[in-house]
């Protein structure tokens, strides 16, 4: 018997009712806190590495081969579940994390070494795909279906409020006192405090097996088992491309427009962070509330209405703000907001997802995972590839158009006739 089955069969308490099983409560705790070490630099290490003598060119690479590794990485991340188990994951991801970010601060930007931060920055790219996904991986092991939207709700929330409302203000109060350096080093404190809490409050259960270590076949196994599944179950492939979109245009930013918004439009490096920060804001919230209402009003709707179509006009509205009322912070912040807002409307997505493969939710998650990644990947080269041909408008119009796309394709993610049928009765 599942875990998931064992939460069914016994009366759910108050944390259980809203998706948080009790033994996974710190770690929804230990994700926002490594996920604000993991994205302090995001809103303002364009500038800064600019400012320290790198080209525009040189940074949209080094974030490009860094999303590629996340990708990769966020694969592994369900793919090695089934075998390593996701607690060994996490703290996988948290070793690896802290010794590459410690070579990025100290070798490579306190050198100036562009090949050592490139090298030092891509494979910190592992760590906290391991860590966070790792987790939503155990998460979608452990929660009945029924309660899943608003479990991974949760666990959204957390890393919306780690990601972007801690790691936003923090770095907008911080760098006119203490500098940009030194709030770089200060996610290393994050992190050890988000990574030391998982290593000491998540315990394996029973259904988590015996931390063993895992064999070579067995990971082998579970990395096959990953690779075919969007062959046998296209579905979950087009999930994974919806989630690609998701956040494409939350990482173009950090690779063109904060430094459009600063160099161009006129803001200092600190009101801009304030505008970032609202953006998490809301996502935050977003994430929480939207997850909830996937459950009430359908998750295909509320991903592809306000998620998808929310998205485009709001990514178009950012823009177009900035260019018809320049650094008016209200003008920058509402839009800022609602794309927030929008962007959190994808959460049921991570609940649509393993339903299309019940029986191999680990291999299915994997996929999804990868999708994040690749976002990470994708919006810093959709900059590279078409920032200078078709300037920052052309950009913003790409991304706009690809949100597009996502609401299309989001209407392909429901279940078929026979798997529906099959849910039914098995209810």
């Amino acid at each position: 018997m599942t875990n998931a089955q064992q939460n069914t069969n016994s009366s759910p308490g108050l944390l259980e009712r809203q998706g948080i099983q009790g033994s996974l409560k710190w770690g929804f705790l230990a994700v926002m806190i490594f996920m604000a070490g993991n994205s302090l630099e995001l809103g303002f290490i364009s500038p800064f590495l600019q400012d320290r003598g790198l080209s525009a060119s040189q940074v949209s690479v080094m974030l490009t081969v860094y999303g590629a590794v996340v990708a990769v990485a966020s694969w592994l991340s369900g793919a090695l579940a089934d075998s390593w188990r996701p607690r060994r994951v996490m703290l996988t991801g948290f070793v690896l994390w802290l010794i590459f970010e410690v070579i990025f601060l100290a070798g490579g930007v306190a050198t100036g070494s562009y090949l050592v931060m490139i090298i030092s920055y891509a494979l910190r790219g592992v760590g906290y795909p391991l860590f966070a996904y790792g987790f939503l991986v155990w998460i979608t092991m452990a929660t009945p279906e029924e309660r899943l939207g608003r479990a991974t709700g949760w666990f959204w929330f957390s890393v919306a409020l780690g990601q972007g409302v801690i790691a936003g203000y923090v770095p907008s109060l911080l760098i006119p006192v203490i500098g940009e350096i030194t709030t770089l080093w200060l996610s290393v404190a994050f992190v050890v405090v988000g990574g030391v809490m998982a290593l000491l409050l998540l315990k394996p259960e029973n259904t988590e097996g015996h931390e063993q270590r895992p064999s070579a076949a067995e990971t082998i196994a579970g990395l096959a088992r990953s690779a075919t599944i969007v062959v046998h179950r296209p579905k979950i492939a087009i999930g994974g491309v919806v989630r690609i979109i998701n956040q494409i245009a939350y990482f173009a930013f950090p690779a063109f427009f904060s430094y459009y918004m600063i160099k161009s439009v006129g803001f200092t490096t600190s009101n801009w962070q304030i505008v970032w920060a609202a953006l998490n804001l809301a996502n935050v919230f977003a994430s929480l509330v939207m997850g909830y209402v996937g459950d009430k009003i359908g998750r295909i709707r509320t991903t592809a209405w306000i998620g998808g179509l929310g998205c485009a006009i709001t990514v178009f509205a950012m823009y177009y703000g900035s260019v018809l009322f320049g650094t008016n912070m209200l003008a920058a912040i509402v839009p800022a907001m609602l794309f927030g807002i929008t962007l959190g409307a994808y959460v049921p997505l991570s609940a649509i997802v393993p339903t299309l493969a019940p029986d191999q939710k680990g291999s299915a998650v994997a996929i999804l995972n990868l999708g994040a990644g690749l976002s990470n990947f994708a919006g810093p080269l959709v900059v590279t590839l078409f920032l200078g041909s078709v300037g920052v408008a052309g950009v913003v119009w790409i991304l706009v158009g690809l949100y597009v796309v996502s609401f299309v394709l989001t209407f392909f993610l429901r279940p078929s006739k026979k798997q529906a049928q099959a849910e039914g009765a098995a209810a």
